[in-house]
């Protein structure tokens, strides 16, 4: 009688975690809805939105999740929404465990609320063994194997636009700027390799639309990107040669450490190292060319790097009067200042780290083969000027109990100064309160720079921002901040100086239900400007107001939304503007996966546009300004025609119902329509 009793006890001590190895390990949420809920929060009202470079790094790892029984520290913290505590907590219980059996075993782990457990089911996986730090790594594969043993992945994308533009017919009266001197068609084809986080090759190659294929210097396109890095786990040495990017500090010199703005910022602050990474994605401007390394002993790191790219630049006689970052080279102008400014950048960076302190010195210099002086106008008087430039930094990160705080201290070449500062204080697991303070010299220099600012460059600002957000560990979120600054002199919509605004943002999300999903965000921002045809400044004020509820099923989802914006200025003008969208997935088979969206939007002008995401081909995610009268509409086939093998195919149809043409110069549309077609293939093999 014992040893039936015995058996019974032991099969109900293992069933759940044998039903726990059976589940599927499916995400919560889908890229589109992660893109829709975390990084809308970043959108501007000038309709700019973050870094497609950041988009598409967070989309690779969505396509390659992290393996939860093998992540490290640093792995967890660079994912936006995960904060210091929460990554010690779990590898905390991954370690006392002894391996995480599945996803579900985060609900156990102390601070991890909901919606961190909701975006993780889409960046991380556990099905993979527990390996213990502390046990001796018996095999290390050599550089061969980790070059030529992991995963290839090759990608092309065409966009066909169903309608034509005016600057592909040649006019009467041909000048420099009037016509396009290529065909319509964009076209993007990458190839990548990557063993695991340790290894990793690729190439880019893009043409945009209207830009010619090999000729004028083209060969056979425009814009060409590769890198080779490698990063093993069991050495203390990492490289990358190539195309890459380099971040640091608070974003001060080497470009921002994060990834949602603001909206990151009410996370607390984080201790991140300055570190580089490969430039994957097709921005033609915010990259280096050339080489870095990293070397790491005990608590010590240090990292140079050395770069040479050629630049697009707007000459004058052999001056260069403005640095061009589009990349596009389409006519005839736009060719001739095509990479005409060689760039010469060399940085390094020492790091010391301990438990709960850390300090970094960062310094760099640059050097222009031209003599760069901007057309004098009143905004630009303290932009640089000169061939040569640089800076350093001191950063640091100190955290005690429920307090941390981090901050950089830049100087550029001429001494002037910029600082960043922030200040979080977390009496609980569900509450994290946060305080961030700038201040940078209107002549400061930065020619890498991307902090958390309002202005387009790290210069020319003060501000202050408070904020704080609530996670149930259930259901529901609350957070928001009030940002004040200031711009001391002038700007590009400010004449004078002194011109001052405030953001103020708060945003409520709850799990309703098992299926339901509502969500809730109001934004207002105030700014001075410089008033139409006169030397005094305004107040412009832009109120956005969004309501969103998710209906999510076994194999169906949809998503409805209401946008509305109301934009006023102090001398009296008020437009208003507002939407209604819908989005949809439903996953017919296993092979084919269908999502749309359409939308309905009538507003005054551009000033008060709304912003809606739509579903997008893979590292391709943006959000569409809709602005006057009309409707939209994206239908997208996802076909895994083989297991290594992916088509998708998206059709994207736009009519407005007040207009009969859109755009101006060359590129005019004579038709209230605008349909595109896209083409993505997609080919994977181990």
């Amino acid at each position: 009688m014992k040893r039936p009793l015995l058996y019974c006890i032991i099969l109900l001590l293992t069933l759940p975690l044998r039903l726990a190895a059976q589940m599927p390990q499916v995400p919560a949420l889908t890229w589109d809805d992660f893109v829709q809920e975390y990084a809308a929060d970043e959108l501007t009202d000038d309709g700019t939105t973050l870094s497609t470079e950041e988009l598409e790094w967070l989309e690779g790892v969505a396509l390659h999740p992290l393996q939860l029984n093998r992540v490290t520290r640093s792995q967890l913290l660079a994912l936006p929404f995960v904060s210091e505590a929460q990554a010690d907590s779990m590898l905390t219980y991954r370690t006392a465990r002894r391996g995480v059996r599945h996803m579900g075993e985060l609900q156990l782990v102390s601070g991890i609320d909901y919606y961190t457990r909701r975006y993780l089911s889409l960046f991380v996986r556990c099905d993979s063994a527990y390996v213990d730090p502390s046990a001796p790594v018996r095999v290390h594969p050599t550089i061969g194997a980790l070059l030529t043993g992991g995963r290839h992945e090759i990608e092309t994308r065409a966009d066909l636009p169903l309608y034509r533009r005016e600057g592909y017919d040649l006019p009467e009266q041909p000048s420099k700027t009037n016509y396009y001197t290529g065909n319509a068609l964009h076209h993007i084809v990458r190839y990548r390799y990557s063993e695991g986080r340790e290894a990793a090759y690729g190439l880019t190659l893009e043409k945009d639309a209207g830009e010619p294929v090999c000729k004028q210097g083209f060969a056979p396109y425009d814009y060409w990107s590769g890198y080779v890095m490698l990063r093993p786990a069991d050495r203390p040495w990492s490289f990358i040669a190539g195309d890459y990017e380099v971040r640091g500090g608070r974003g001060l010199l080497f470009g921002r450490q994060f990834f949602a703005g603001r909206e990151q910022a009410l996370q607390g602050a984080k201790r991140q190292g300055a570190s580089f990474r490969p430039h994957t994605g097709s921005d033609e401007s915010r990259f280096f060319r050339g080489a870095a390394a990293a070397f790491v002993s005990g608590r010590w790191q240090v990292m140079g790097f050395a770069s040479y790219r050629k630049l697009d630049a707007r000459l004058d006689g052999d001056t260069v009067r403005t640095i061009l970052t589009t990349g596009l080279h389409r006519t005839v102008s736009e060719v001739e200042r095509r990479r005409n400014l060689g760039a010469l950048t060399a940085g390094a960076h020492v790091g010391y780290a301990a438990p709960h302190f850390m300090l970094q010195a960062d310094g760099y210099v640059g050097h222009y083969d031209r003599y760069v002086a901007p057309q004098p106008r009143y905004y630009n008087r303290y932009y640089f000027s000169g061939r040569t430039a640089g800076g350093g930094s001191l950063s640091y990160y100190w955290a005690m109990g429920a307090w941390a705080m981090q901050g950089e201290v830049a100087a550029d070449h001429h001494l002037h100064l910029a600082t960043d500062h922030q200040l979080s204080y977390s009496p609980s697991r569900s509450l994290t309160l946060t305080l961030q303070a700038r201040s940078f010299s209107p002549r400061f220099v930065s020619l890498y720079g991307e902090a958390l600012q309002q202005g387009s460059r790290v210069a020319n600002e003060q501000g202050v921002l408070l904020g704080g957000r609530y996670r149930s560990r259930q259901s529901w979120e609350l957070s928001g901040y009030v940002d004040l600054f200031r711009f001391p002199e002038s700007t590009y919509t400010a004449v004078v100086g002194g011109a001052k605004g405030i953001e103020a943002q708060v945003t409520g999300k709850w799990q309703a239900g098992q299926r339901w999903h509502l969500i809730t965000r109001y934004r207002i921002k105030a700014r001075q400007r410089t008033i139409s045809g006169y030397s005094h400044l305004e107040y412009r004020q832009t109120h956005r107001l969004r309501f969103g509820a998710q209906w999510t099923g076994q194999r169906f989802e949809v998503t409805s939304q209401f946008d509305g914006t109301l934009a006023l200025r102090q001398t009296g003008r008020r437009v208003w503007g507002g939407a209604l969208s819908a989005r949809c997935a439903w996953r017919a088979t296993r092979q084919i996966r269908l999502r749309a969206s359409a939308a309905l939007f009538d507003t005054d002008d551009y000033e008060s546009a709304v912003y809606v995401y739509e579903p997008q081909l893979l590292r391709a995610a943006s959000f569409g300004a809709l602005f006057y009268q009309g409707a939209r509409a994206v239908a997208l086939c996802d076909w895994q025609a083989l297991p290594s093998l992916t088509l998708s195919m998206r059709l994207a149809s736009l009519r407005y119902f007040d207009r009969s043409e859109q755009s101006s110069g060359p590129a005019t549309i004579h038709s209230p329509w605008r349909n595109d077609l896209s083409v993505q293939l997609r080919w994977r093999l181990r």
